[in-house]
């Protein structure tokens, strides 16, 4: 209960935003918020047009499967294959 009453001693001073003040950061979360919509924008657009030109070509697996993937991606596919063939490695030499 002290913490409220503390919070709200500490704040009894304070007037709000000004008008002035509200619309800039309105105007910035705006300019925030249409830089994100490019950005998502331009990834998307750079995969759709990776995906069709390969589709449009020999189409291969492997190309399709990969466009998508980033470094990160194929390192853990890696490891996760590698526990995989380590298990079945040792399923079968038990003895």
């Amino acid at each position: 209960m002290k913490s409220n009453l503390n919070i709200n001693n500490e704040t009894e001073g304070w007037q709000g935003f000004s008008l002035e003040e509200l619309r800039y950061q309105r105007a910035l979360n705006h300019v925030r918020i249409e830089v994100e919509k490019e950005r998502i924008m331009s990834k998307t657009s750079q995969m759709y047009t990776r995906s069709a030109a390969m589709t449009s070509s020999t189409g291969n697996l492997f190309k399709k499967l990969s466009t998508g993937f980033s470094v990160l991606d194929y390192a853990l596919l890696a490891f996760q294959a590698g526990k995989q063939i380590h298990k079945i490695y040792r399923f079968f030499h038990k003895k």
